[in-house]
């Protein structure tokens, strides 16, 4: 079928739809696709949705557009594809309301046919969204975030979705790709020729099929297509080829169907790990949110790209998407770039975690959503897995947990057995005891020893786990070896695991060959859970809570933070996963020397890469940490050797009294330099230096350019400490979206024209819908406007 994209050019309101015939209907603006209608709500304490959803509001959205039906498109079958739309959606066509879809995340499609006008009239679109909160335990946005499109095809058609493209058998000199097919006709039997052709990457047809069949309503079909001398699709060469089935009747082409794959072989047991085509790999993995940052919930391809490069440069193979099916765009993205990645269904079964989640729907819709989830992803090689489940309340057999975890599992397999089926399983623990407060705002108490003892763990979850391929454990690294003596053919993996203790983590994967891996909760910073990661220092005499309360907006979790930069852990993780050229030296305040703190182990140190401090703090300690991969680390300041210190779990300390200039952490391994990093007192504020991160963008209207913005010194340093606002203005085609920094806690405005730097940087982005340029200016009180020009083609 061919593809017809609707992102643009939709008629935009917010109301309550049900009362419609009360109230008049309000004004509406023309919006593109993606288009998130929360993110750019002021945020309060008291927001319906708490720290949990970021302290943003919620609403009901209401999405209208005309469709340009042309006169030859009737006798053709026309499919809307919804790839994600938050939540409760409702899709009407000429007020006739063809279906709803309750999940925010999953993939979703309406065959529009029987409802279409082909008597001149206008065909009316209307989809209603609502973003009712408290539905959610991170940011979900509002709205239609993911794309929208139309297929159109003949009366003998191949739907989306209905080609199923496995490679059973794999060689150096050959290959065999299985294609199954289920082709859609009318309820006469007619007569079609069928073509299944396998073009190389460079659009070489490489391998056909050609043959003669009969269809009536839905026909399968299976052929077998042999490739010569196959390009692998792996991590460091990522080689796609593309199907394409063509259907004819009496020489007339009716239909076509073509889209991507890869030839690639995916094992794992409990002896010799994860293997991909045969090469066994530990998985270096992270858990990311849907959000992409100051765009809210946008999956714009564009940032999802993104955020795969970055992840990838900083040493991670595998993401695991938390805790829903992710977008079409970021499957593409792993799929070109060489990312493996775990699908993920669902966040709740029947009993739930936020009175308006999905748990009210679950038990109607699991098993469609399931079907859509496998049917939408399983034609892409990043994918190796599918969880039909995070931290599920049944995980501990109640409620016919187990009975559960089979069908769902039953479910995918129906749909795609070649992938692994797995689920991420916390502890089990007892109800908290919520403590009376003033101020709950942020969520009671958190105690890290509610969780029961893990002895009880394994015998709680063994029938809920068996008829998983892969277990998933959160948090649960003591539980291993265990396990393995109850169960030793279980594959495990650490779903999620501690920024903290990360270290303690990985070792059990490099040293137990039936833990294949390790996702790091979490890879990048994330609206929602705010505050989780926060360090509580001793002096503060702060409440120790999960969450934070307002006007925090993160978790601050995360490797990388919401502007794209690298945060010291992730420095640290990289040079874990075996990057020994890099290193990193961090300073904590001087103000908490000797002075302890806490967190709820997915915090890290509250280290900077800052060698400024006010000249109170002359002379004064100042704890220096040095990350290496080495033996040992030599402390250099001013050109000074202060000695050396071993290096245990990556990390030497120092305690250095404070004197501005040029501080150098220098690694060492069997006595030999092998990485040095520096940290410089900058002088006075000079320059706000505007950097593009690529020369030109797509004048698309979806592309996007980034913009980094930096406040440096006149040598070129960067003020790690400065946090002025900055106020950004353009001049051309461009349309500015965002500008924002990686504060955790502000009160800034996302899509407002203005923030406040954080450790000196900030990003701008734009995009633009008609090629040009567009002049970037930035200015902030005490210093002259910098500006840089990006061009869109």
């Amino acid at each position: 079928m061919q593809r017809i994209g609707l992102d643009k050019n939709w008629d935009f309101y917010e109301s309550d739809e049900s009362m419609s015939f009360v109230f008049a209907t309000p004004p509406s603006q023309k919006v593109d696709l993606p288009h998130d209608f929360i993110v750019g709500k002021p945020r309060s304490a008291d927001a319906p949705g708490g720290p949990a959803n970021g302290y943003f509001g919620n609403g009901e959205g209401v999405y209208k557009k005309t469709l340009d039906i042309p006169k030859e498109w009737e006798g053709k079958k026309v499919i809307l594809d919804i790839d994600g739309a938050y939540m409760n959606l409702e899709v009407l066509l000429n007020t006739t309301l063809l279906a709803m879809h309750p999940n925010g995340y999953i993939p979703f499609q309406v065959d529009l046919t029987p409802a279409l006008c082909f008597d001149g009239k206008k065909n009316k679109l209307k989809l209603i969204t609502q973003s009712r909160q408290p539905s959610t335990r991170w940011y979900s946005g509002g709205g239609l975030y993911r794309d929208v499109c139309l297929w159109v095809g003949g009366p003998i058609c191949v739907e989306p979705w209905n080609v199923f493209v496995t490679t059973p058998e794999i060689g150096e000199k050959e290959a065999v790709v299985n294609v199954d097919a289920v082709i859609t006709g009318t309820d006469i039997e007619e007569t079609v020729d069928y073509r299944c052709e396998i073009l190389d990457a460079g659009g070489k047809v490489v391998g056909k099929v050609e043959k003669t069949m009969q269809v009536c309503g839905k026909q399968k079909e299976n052929v077998q297509v042999t490739v010569e001398n196959p390009s692998l699709w792996d991590l460091e060469h990522p080689y796609l080829y593309t199907y394409r089935i063509t259907v004819s009747k009496d020489g007339e082409v009716t239909d076509q169907a073509e889209d991507t794959f890869g030839i690639r072989k995916i094992e794992v047991d409990a002896v010799n790990g994860f293997r991909l085509n045969g090469k066994k790999m530990n998985l270096k993995g992270g858990c990311i949110h849907h959000d992409n940052g100051f765009l809210g919930a946008c999956a714009y391809p564009k940032a999802e790209e993104r955020k795969i490069q970055i992840l990838k440069k900083a040493g991670y193979n595998t993401v695991r998407i938390s805790h829903y099916p992710p977008s079409m765009a970021m499957l593409k993205v792993c799929d070109r770039v060489g990312m493996l990645l775990m699908d993920e269904a669902f966040d709740v079964w029947r009993l739930g975690k936020m009175p308006l989640d999905y748990h009210l729907y679950f038990e109607e819709w699991w098993a469609r959503d399931i079907e859509y989830m496998v049917r939408r992803d399983r034609n892409h090689p990043c994918v190796i897995t599918y969880s039909i489940g995070n931290e599920i309340t049944e995980r501990d057999g109640g409620n016919d947990g187990a009975e559960w975890s089979r069908k769902l599992a039953a479910k995918v397999r129906e749909f795609d057995s070649t992938r692994f089926v797995t689920s991420a399983i916390c502890g089990v623990f007892p109800e908290p005891e919520v403590e009376d407060d003033e101020d709950d705002s942020a969520g009671t108490n958190f105690d890290l020893n509610l969780m029961q003892d893990n002895s009880v763990w394994n015998k709680a979850t063994e029938n809920y786990c068996k008829p998983l391929d892969i277990v998933g454990y959160n948090y649960l690294r003591d539980v291993y070896e265990e396990s393995h003596e109850l169960f030793p053919e279980r594959v495990m993996i650490g779903t999620e695991t501690h920024s903290f203790t990360t270290y303690d983590y990985w070792k059990k994967v490099e040293e137990l060959p039936y833990v294949i891996g390790d996702c790091i909760w979490a890879a990048v910073d994330y609206m929602g859970e705010v505050g989780v990661g926060k360090v509580y220092w001793e002096n503060a005499h702060e409440n120790f809570n999960f969450m934070a309360p307002y006007p925090w907006r993160t978790s601050w979790q995360s490797d990388i933070d919401l502007t794209g930069e690298q945060r010291p852990q992730s420095v640290y993780r990289e040079i874990m996963w075996g990057n020994t050229k890099k290193s990193g030296i961090y300073t904590t305040h001087p103000k908490h020397f000797g002075e302890n703190f806490r967190g709820t182990d997915w915090h890290w140190y509250d280290v900077n890469d800052c060698w400024c401090f006010a000249d109170e703090w002359l002379g004064r300690p100042v704890k220096v940490d040095v990350y290496g991969a080495g033996d040992e680390a030599e402390f250099v300041l001013n050109g000074k050797s202060l000695g050396r210190k071993p290096i245990e779990k990556l990390m030497a300390s120092m305690d250095i009294p404070y004197e501005p200039g040029i501080l150098e952490g220098v690694v060492y391994k069997d006595g030999a330099k092998i990485s040095r990093s520096t940290l410089v007192t900058p002088k006075e504020a000079a320059v706000l230096e505007l950097v593009p991160e690529e020369e030109s963008f797509v004048a698309d209207g979806k592309d996007l350019s980034y913009v980094r913005v930096t406040l440096k010194d006149a040598d070129g340093n960067r003020l790690t400490q400065d946090e002025r606002e900055i106020q950004v203005e353009t001049d051309g085609v461009g349309t500015f979206l965002a500008v924002g920094s990686g504060n955790p806690c502000t009160e800034d405005q996302i899509t407002d024209t203005k923030c406040h730097l954080y450790r000196g940087t900030a990003i701008v982005i734009l995009k633009s819908k008609e090629a040009g340029e567009t002049k970037i200016t930035v200015k902030a009180d005490g210093i002259a406007a910098g500006s840089c020009v990006v061009e869109a083609k």
